[in-house]
């Protein structure tokens, strides 16, 4: 058996960095041409040249997003974009069009993942890929894990799928309604997420209102209770959605799911055919609902998807503890930390530590970084906290909500 890697979302290189502090093995990343999230931070050239240093001086691994549909006005940005990136080796590129992947072959010699876009959903269809020069197939979400099992037993390549975040009401994340509602495309990056959306249902002779619902609202992904079965199947990599997520999510789900990845994996050898109980399961899944989301299915994990994957009365997301902020740096036990949302001088906060642990602290005292004393933090401000506790830079921290 081989343990999975733990791939992580990177939707900026602070995310990279907190990404491999609470365990990712790897991330994937987008830069400013076809990454998919158009209205992400995303990568500048320099920083994406600064976060495959930092990868692989960590022993990491940084995969780089190009999993976008080409138009033919697209092609002008995409090949000095895949000539730079020759030059910074990143350790694959992720990549749906085929015109795409052709021109990658021809301009780099980075390793080539097919990316779930491309709705690859058999051993047919990996084997097509194989042959193009693909290293890895990241399958289709709705491809169960007894079907990748069989793909991994016929055909010797990479398989990659993903375990948690957020899910579409599309095939593989292939969608046009908002191409038809507001003009921008969802498959070159420009999504307005329709679907999350309520929709009126009216009877179609007398234009009644029989309703108001979610009829398209997908639950969030998670997979924790797959993680055995996923192991066995020999599958090579788990991944994570979630590149626009705060570093609160980055940071929950990499400590999350590498713990389970470790303990499920180091009680496989000695018994393949180990079984795991409810309390350990829940133990995990306890953590990661803590963090904002939709409600959890198993999406199409372990088998075709139903209607229980759909959060039709879906009126906010679940939470119990807010993002609070990130430390910048600490200096003569100082604490300088970069504020996401306000909190009060006096008030119980939680450190994340780098392995994975939780620890509670008062904030006795808060000031401004010229000196001047505060009762209350304001969103988007750096302030000092005085502490002996400790802390370290890109520590994530959080409040329980009351």
């Amino acid at each position: 058996m081989k343990k999975p890697e733990l791939l992580a979302p990177a939707g900026n290189l602070e995310k990279l960095k907190i990404a491999f502090r609470y365990g990712a093995d790897a991330v994937y990343v987008g830069g400013h041409v076809f990454g998919l999230r158009k209205y992400a931070d995303n990568f500048t050239d320099i920083q994406l040249a600064e976060g495959v240093a930092f990868a692989h001086s960590h022993n990491k691994r940084i995969y780089v997003v190009l999993n976008g549909f080409a138009h033919t006005a697209d092609l002008d940005d995409i090949v000095p974009a895949l000539h730079y990136l020759n030059t910074i080796q990143p350790d694959g590129l992720i990549i749906s069009d085929m015109g795409v992947f052709q021109l990658a072959k021809k301009f780099t010699n980075i390793p080539l993942h097919v990316s779930t876009q491309a709705s690859v959903t058999s051993r047919y269809g990996c084997q097509f890929w194989k042959d193009a020069g693909a290293k890895r197939i990241i399958l289709a979400r709705e491809v169960s894990v007894s079907d990748c099992a069989y793909i991994k037993q016929v055909l010797p390549i990479e398989l990659e799928i993903f375990v948690h975040g957020a899910m579409c009401a599309s095939y593989s994340g292939k969608c046009v309604i908002s191409n038809y509602t507001s003009g921008r495309d969802s498959n070159r990056g420009g999504c307005v997420q329709s679907c999350r959306h309520t929709y009126e249902i009216k009877d179609v002779h007398s234009g009644s209102l029989e309703d108001t619902t979610h009829i398209m609202n997908a639950k969030d992904l998670m997979g924790i209770r797959q993680l055995p079965s996923i192991i066995r199947a020999g599958i090579d990599s788990v991944k994570v959605e979630g590149r626009m997520k705060s570093n609160l999510y980055v940071a929950n789900i990499s400590r999350i799911y590498r713990k389970a990845l470790d303990a499920i994996y180091d009680a496989l050898p000695r018994d393949p055919e180990a079984t795991f109980t409810d309390d350990f399961f829940l133990s995990f899944e306890t953590e990661l609902q803590k963090v904002s989301n939709r409600g959890f299915s198993s999406g199409g994990l372990e088998g075709t998807m139903q209607g229980t994957s759909i959060h039709y009365t879906f009126s906010h997301y679940n939470k119990s503890v807010d993002y609070i902020g990130t430390v910048k740096t600490t200096m003569s036990e100082t604490v300088y930390l970069a504020v996401k949302t306000g909190f009060n001088k006096g008030d119980t906060l939680l450190r994340m530590s780098k392995d994975g642990e939780i620890f509670p602290f008062v904030a006795k005292e808060l000031f401004s970084t010229t000196g001047d004393p505060l009762a209350r933090s304001m969103p988007n401000s750096l302030v000092k906290i005085p502490t002996n506790e400790p802390f370290e830079s890109l520590d994530v921290i959080c409040k329980n909500l009351e």
